[in-house]
């Protein structure tokens, strides 16, 4: 995202005063130097919170009191964007916001609010050309949903408390919420995700969905198929029984639903043509005889069910006799375990270790010992054996028990069917009215049954999701993402060194890699031994690793297609790890300093700070703006070309100027 900042602006409470404006170049490294307790720290938490932020951290006191409206003025290709948020005050946050695009934005004198803080996280979400997919690979990403704007901010601050941190190395990746977003965040903005890969993980999400839901509907179908067997069968009996089927066979165990249906199919039409028909001799007696069947079969089925369950229930209590018979056996091979090794060595003499004698007895009885323990060991294998059996005949007689009683309920139901029907049509003497009420019956199932889906189309429809679902996780490939994740971090990797080396790291030689999934640095060390951050110590190594990742970061993002990531970083307090904020080396620009003065030690070492930032500009063609906040003067970074002050606040200037304040006190 080709994003600079072009001004830094503050609107006074007090009317009739002007606007105080910091303006920068974009190009080199640009200095904002001055005393402690000028707002120099305060330059991040303002951008911060015109770009979006759901929380103003801008220090409550001067700058708050003095202060209406907080902006900032964005460079874009070939546009501007100015930014403001109105001051909360005692809130955390206020939602107003004021947003103006154009070729050439003019700093207003006063604000109005035209928008909200949403809106302006909106439209910046548009112009870095965020995906609105979300970036975890589940229906439920939690953390991991839509890329917001907001998420770049972990790669454009280093504030005072980060840039030195041993346990943080990423603005605001020091609570839970921004870490778990971090993760996610990371490897979409090294181009190990793209977009491509984000509508396609979408799309697979949406066949995976579809695919589970189809694949119900067929069970349920198949469900429904069972129920229809039952309805036809016992249809197919009343039928003959009313003389609709004449000269029809008895129902046979591996007759269909189609069967049924297809000997059915032409009794109500055969009705409305030839009118009522006459009953079939022994129509009532073959009903009889269906009946007599169901009732020998739910009797054998139950008999079974009855001799499974006695067995069941001798398998388990020999199950349960096995398992104690062996712990038992295990409890003396451990007592008897020992004799291996008395036995090896008593072997080699008839000398008694007790009481001195020479005599075998005491071998004889070692050895006798052995065997009862070798027996014990082999009890123990073949109980082994026993077990397994018993579990296998534990679960075959489970599935038989199962298989069986759904097989009673369906011979039930049917036999409670026909027994109901039977007792009809002896109650009515199958009188006209019931036969045609039962025809009407029979056409209604036929063409509820005509009608249905039998799972035909559905399996068709999941049989096409499957192959569709493939094809996506073969491009949706997890390897090739870790491949490109590994290889871009490589990369810093080799970038970090650089930039380590120049800040004179410890040990810069070795290999620095991002740790994504504990938000860290991961130094290899001599043996495979792998350092985190917090254990390399010295906050001249923790400030060198902060600043040389984020430089070897902003490198690649350049090299990245449509990075989101804008291209600038702000660095607060750089220096601190080798002198505490008051102290400042003496100018040679300007009067001597009150504060007390660095040693030379010290100002060679921030000096290799400035040499490594004005190194990142030329290296990036200063595509890659870096504005540095330190008390640090002119001395600490003399000689080397690229390093630009801003703005100096000493001798009285401030962020806010003191007429502001002065006013505010009248």
């Amino acid at each position: 995202m080709k994003t600079k900042i072009a001004k830094i602006i503050l609107w006074p409470k007090r009317a009739g005063k002007k606007p105080r404006e910091i303006s920068f170049t974009g190009k080199g490294v640009e200095v904002i130097t001055g005393q402690s307790q000028t707002g120099k720290s305060s330059l991040i938490s303002i951008v911060d919170y015109c770009l979006g932020s759901g929380k103003c951290t801008i220090p409550v006191g001067e700058i708050r009191d003095a202060t209406e409206w907080f902006g900032v003025l964005l460079t874009l290709p070939g546009a501007q964007m100015l930014i403001a948020r109105r001051n909360p005050g005692a809130h955390g946050a206020v939602s107003e916001a004021y947003l103006e695009e154009g070729r050439t934005v003019r700093i207003p004198p006063e604000l109005e609010s035209n928008g909200s803080a949403t809106a302006v996280v909106n439209r910046l979400n548009q112009l870095a050309e965020l995906p609105s997919l979300a970036l975890a690979d589940s229906a439920e990403p939690g953390f991991g949903g839509r890329p917001s704007f907001r998420d770049t901010a972990a790669f454009q601050f280093q504030p005072q408390h980060i840039v030195a941190n041993p346990y943080t190395l990423f603005f605001k990746a020091d609570t839970f919420e921004h870490q778990e977003k971090l993760k996610h965040f990371l490897p979409f903005v090294l181009g190990a995700i793209d977009r491509q890969t984000l509508e396609l993980r979408r799309e697979l999400r949406t066949v995976e969905a579809d695919l589970k839901l189809k694949r119900e509907q067929l069970e349920d179908r198949r469900a429904r198929s069972a129920e229809w067997l039952q309805d036809f069968q016992g249809m197919y009996s009343q039928a003959r029984e009313f003389g609709l089927l004449p000269k029809t066979a008895d129902p046979a165990p591996d007759w269909t639903v189609e069967s049924f249906v297809g000997l059915l199919r032409p009794v109500p039409a055969n009705v409305d043509r030839q009118g009522v028909p006459q009953v079939e001799r022994g129509a009532s007696s073959r009903m009889s005889r269906e009946l007599a069947a169901l009732r020998r079969e739910e009797e054998l089925i139950a008999q079974g069910i009855e001799d499974r369950k006695r067995k069941l229930t001798k398998v388990e209590h020999l199950r349960a006799s096995s398992t104690q018979y062996g712990e038992a056996l295990a409890v003396q091979s451990s007592r008897l375990g020992p004799l291996g090794w008395f036995s090896q060595h008593l072997e080699q003499s008839a000398h008694c270790p007790v009481c001195g004698s020479d005599s075998d007895s005491a071998t004889k009885e070692v050895k006798r010992l052995v065997g009862h323990a070798k027996r014990v060991e082999g009890s123990i294998g073949t109980i082994s054996v026993v077990t397994e059996v018993l579990d296998k005949e534990s679960a075959q007689l489970t599935e038989q028990l199962q298989e069986l009683e759904t097989k009673l309920a369906n011979v039930r139901k049917l036999l409670g069917d026909l027994e109901s029907k039977s007792e009809d049509v002896k109650r009515q003497r199958q009188t006209t009215h019931e036969l045609y009420a039962f025809v009407g019956r029979l056409r209604e199932a036929l063409r509820n049954y005509a009608a249905a889906d039998k799972g035909g189309a559905l399996a068709e429809a999941i049989s096409k999701l499957e192959r569709r679902a493939q094809q996506l996780r073969a491009k949706v490939d997890q390897e090739a993402i870790a491949r490109r994740q590994e290889t871009a971090l490589a990369s810093i990797a080799r970038t970090t060194r650089h930039y380590a080396k120049i800040l004179g790291v410890e040990h810069h030689d070795r290999t620095a890699v991002i740790d994504i999934r504990n938000l860290t640095l991961v130094v290899h060390g001599p043996g495979g031994r792998r350092d985190h951050l917090w254990e390399i110590g010295s906050g001249a190594n923790w400030m060198g690793y902060h600043l040389a990742v984020l430089l070897a970061l902003h490198e690649h993002f350049l090299t990245v297609a449509q990075s989101c990531v804008p291209q600038f970083l702000i660095i607060d307090q750089p220096s601190q790890a080798f002198f505490p904020e008051g102290t400042r080396a003496p100018s040679r620009k300007g009067p001597k300093s009150i504060e007390p003065a660095m040693s030379s030690d010290d100002i060679a070492r921030v000096h290799q700070i400035f040499a490594a930032l004005a190194d990142a500009s030329k290296r990036t063609a200063q595509r890659l703006q870096i504005i540095v906040i330190d008390h640090a003067d002119e001395n600490t970074w003399e000689g080397i070309d690229g390093i630009h002050v801003v703005e100096r606040w000493r001798g009285g200037k401030a962020l806010v100027p003191s007429d502001w304040l002065e006013a505010r006190g009248k």
